[in-house]
């Protein structure tokens, strides 16, 4: 399974994306701050640059965003050094694990972070199936999904009706955080095939 990656929409986090995807040999994806929070599980590792995190967290956004991620393998590099222990603790609390604060060099950072996601490598693929978001009839409408099939032949194979298609498609979309077919297809090629779908 790919590592998220998490940063802002800035040219700080493009950068810092690319030179730890280049430099280190996993599969990865990247989202911006909030996006992808319906399919998490579906990821090894969470990185998350904390770096336009720590100047947002006066107001209490960047806190927030980390408080609303649900994974149990959360990585943080790019903090500061200095974060308040009303910060600290309710992350340590949810052994998110402070990797690399913002004055780490490049290769402190990318040591470290390999370490890291070794050692968690397999640890959420063993209950991958257990913690998919996507329901089993999601699942075989998925699995449908990725032949190309309308809606209205996946219907009629499973015995539903095209209106029912429809909203768990909507709900499929909205759980994998894709837009149309073909992004909910290609996800379901790469992550629904541990289930055997």
């Amino acid at each position: 399974m790919p590592i998220l990656f998490q940063s802002d929409s800035g040219l700080h986090g493009d950068l810092l994306f690319a030179f730890i995807a280049e430099t280190l040999p996993f599969t990865w994806e990247k989202s911006e701050f909030g996006k992808q929070k319906h399919c998490l599980q579906n990821y090894d590792a969470i990185v998350v640059d904390c770096l336009p995190l720590t100047a947002k967290s006066t107001s209490g956004a960047g806190l927030n965003h980390l408080k609303n991620i649900s994974h149990p393998r959360v990585l943080l590099i790019n903090f500061a050094r200095d974060l308040p222990a009303h910060i600290c603790k309710p992350l340590e609390e949810r052994k998110f694990v402070f990797l690399c604060d913002n004055r780490s060099s490049q290769k402190e950072l990318i040591s470290k972070l390999e370490n890291a996601i070794q050692n968690s490598h397999g640890a959420s693929h063993s209950d991958s199936r257990s913690s998919l978001l996507l329901t089993r009839r999601e699942q075989e409408i998925l699995a449908h999904l990725t032949t190309g099939e309308p809606n209205s032949i996946i219907a009629s194979r499973l015995h539903l009706s095209e209106h029912t298609v429809k909203n768990h498609m909507y709900n499929i979309f909205r759980k994998i955080g894709v837009k149309n077919r073909l992004q909910a297809s290609n996800w379901a090629k790469l992550h629904l095939q541990v289930e055997g779908i």
